[in-house]
């Protein structure tokens, strides 16, 4: 088999049609991402706290979902892929309750004696906990300290929010209102029900006060820390001094701030985990505030219906992520100019995604500049994120040359002032902010459950999409910043090949591990076309090839990101198979080498009938321990790896 034999040429055709069938009205591609109930249960919780509830169609729909996803166990897991957590199962049984499930129906009560058998409510991590207060079937003395306060330090000192990652900081907006009010919603029948049913030995005799740092085993991932447990108590005795005049200045300001972020995001929240939040906290501030109201009509947003799951939240959307993806895809083959007129249609939409202007008052809100970004999503949020601009300015430039429709002087620049205004000291990119913290606020990390939450910082994969993205317009010297991409290619390099571990591979962040990093190194280092970078090429080449299956597929588990270390996967993955082959690729393996030849019909055997691959482990991951699926990713990575190497047998072969 040759790489441009007729077999290749027909599975790219398939999932090339796969893809284009899958696109939006717009002409971009946005899918599904899966990832943990516990967000559905909370929509449902949110909607009961402020007196909005459901309605029967949607509550039917959302027991569907729930059903769906219920281990055999009764419990619910963090992702896909994940074993039972005390957070979600606590958070879905309730969700389950307040849709009308009673308490004696079989998976009620599965899920019932999996929580009573860990210890119940008590045991879950401190976010579980928060939730459950605000449904009243838990005690808010029964959390340690959330001040509000905290935002009202000066900014300088390096504990205030400000320095945190914004998706952390979001939520602790919103906590401190209702950690401060003590919200609950009203007492009932049903929370009289539910505080019987999760508290076996009586609601009055629980001693909330002694599970104020208590975690199930089974939920922790990053432990508390002796510094972390003394901050608690600190605040604790500190907030007790604090004259009311504070606390309600305190609230005032928090409240002023979930507004803005409301407002500036068209309600729909950095993401829905933070927008329930911030829903809940205006109610706890004005229940009568329209506020409420449009906030929860954002969170439909975030919405996904379907006959076979039922209703469910996701935790983003991603416009702009798939459709840059997506045209790459379709761009990488042989024969690009019969997709010109798809690729055009995409390149408008993902224009449309762009993001035009500045949040308004942007530093007094601890916000940063966003015009020229481009958000993970449709842009309307106004949260754009480094990689996406990236990969969107890529993908743009990569259109371009298909369908001879130019990229705006203005586009060019004002995406990579953005892309640069990324850049952290190190040399790499940051995502979301410029790194704002320091790294020791890991040890104040709040969350148990995930890691890696606390500071915005350099990523690899990051680093390698801004990378790419830069070394394309870095030669226009029409473009202001054109000096400044070039100084930044060289240093994004640097931090690459300082990233690179001894055994030629790098660790990851936001896929499934160290093959998704490979793949975004490789990529850029190529692309960068710098002196020095071909030892790390061949080493990471090596790396690749000794991790790749009998069968000529590649498997990464996603245990990998727990661990910080490459764990094999009991069986081959498109996704990670189509990363292997590109990275090797950009490390200058020729098509016809054997293991590309292996890994190529790896792919062509495992094409399902519709063009498309299996779905697989979950590939992507957010904070280390929160895996999610990308459903776009098992055609549009695999059609991309298939193109790309078909394209470069063929240019071999060529007289």
């Amino acid at each position: 088999m040759r790489i441009e034999d007729r077999s290749v040429r027909s599975a790219i055709d398939r999932a090339a049609e796969h893809l284009l069938g899958r696109r939006r009205s717009d002409g971009g591609w946005n899918e599904e991402m899966a990832w943990c109930a516990a967000l559905t249960a909370k929509y449902v919780i949110a909607h009961h706290a402020v007196g909005r509830p459901l309605g029967q169609d949607d509550r039917d729909a959302i027991l569907k979902y729930l059903d769906t996803w219920q281990l055999a166990d009764g419990s619910w897991g963090l992702h896909p892929a994940s074993p039972g957590y005390l957070y979600a199962t606590t958070l879905c049984y309730v969700a389950a309750r307040l849709c009308g499930r009673e308490a004696g129906h079989p998976a009620a009560a599965r899920a019932r004696a999996w929580i009573v058998t860990r210890g119940g409510p008590g045991w879950a991590p401190t976010w579980a906990k928060a939730w459950l207060a605000v449904a009243n079937v838990y005690s808010w003395d029964g959390l340690p300290a959330l001040p509000p306060e905290l935002f009202l330090l000066p900014e300088w000192l390096p504990i205030h929010p400000r320095h945190f990652y914004c998706h952390t900081r979001m939520i602790y907006l919103a906590l401190g209102v209702l950690y401060a009010r003590r919200f609950a919603m009203p007492e009932d029948d049903l929370v009289r029900a539910l505080r019987s049913e999760l508290y076996p030995g009586g609601w009055d005799k629980v001693r909330f006060r002694e599970h104020r740092a208590t975690v199930t085993a089974g939920d922790v991932y990053a432990e508390p820390t002796s510094l972390l447990r003394t901050a608690y108590g600190a605040l604790g005795l500190i907030e007790r001094t604090l004259p009311k005049r504070v606390r309600r200045g305190a609230v005032e300001r928090l409240a002023e701030e979930i507004r803005y972020e409301q407002s500036t995001s068209r309600q729909r929240g950095i993401s829905p985990v933070s927008g329930l939040l911030d829903a809940v906290a205006l109610h706890a501030v004005d229940p009568s505030s329209r506020d409420v109201d449009l906030a929860l009509e954002g969170m439909r947003t975030w919405r996904w219906q379907d006959d076979r799951e039922g209703l469910r939240l996701a935790g983003a959307q991603s416009h702009t992520w798939d459709t840059s993806f997506a045209i790459q895809a379709l761009c990488a083959g042989p024969s690009p100019d019969r997709f010109a007129g798809p690729v055009r249609a995409a390149a408008a939409a993902l224009l449309s995604y762009r993001v035009t202007a500045d949040p308004p008052d942007y530093a007094r809100h601890w916000r940063s500049p966003g015009r020229g970004g481009w958000c993970f999503t449709d842009g309307l949020h106004a949260w754009p994120v480094s990689d996406c601009a990236a990969e969107a300015l890529e993908a743009l430039l990569v259109a371009s040359r298909i369908t001879g429709d130019s990229v705006s002087w203005t586009v060019k620049a004002e995406a990579a002032s953005f892309i640069l205004s990324r850049r952290d000291s190190s040399g790499g990119f940051s995502s979301y902010e410029k790194r704002r913290g320091s790294p020791s606020l890991a040890r104040l990390n709040p969350s148990e459950m995930f890691d890696d939450c606390m500071i915005d910082r350099a990523y690899v994969e990051c680093t390698g999409s801004c990378l790419r993205a830069l070394s394309a317009i870095s030669g226009d010297d029409d473009l202001p910043s054109a000096a400044e991409a070039r100084d930044a290619v060289v240093a994004a390099r640097k931090y690459l090949l300082h990233e690179q571990l001894a055994d030629g591979s790098w660790l990851g962040s936001w896929g499934v591990f160290q093959i998704y990093a490979a793949f975004h190194a490789n990529l850029a280092l190529r692309d960068a076309r710098l002196p020095d970078e071909r030892d790390a090429l061949r080493r990471s080449a090596r790396w690749l090839l000794e991790r790749q299956r009998p069968d000529g597929g590649w498997g990464e588990d996603w245990r990998s990101c727990l661990e910080k270390r490459y764990l094999a996967a009991s069986e081959g993955s498109a996704i990670q198979t189509a990363w292997a082959l590109l990275a090797l690729d950009a490390a200058g393996l020729p098509p016809e080498h054997g293991a590309m030849m292996q890994g190529v019909g790896w792919l062509l055997e495992h094409q399902q009938p519709d063009g498309a691959w299996a779905l697989g482990q979950p590939a992507g991951v957010f904070m280390n321990t929160a895996l999610l699926h990308y459903k776009l990713y098992p055609v549009v990575f695999p059609l991309w790896a298939l193109g790309r190497l078909a394209r470069a047998g063929a240019a071999a072969n060529s007289p």
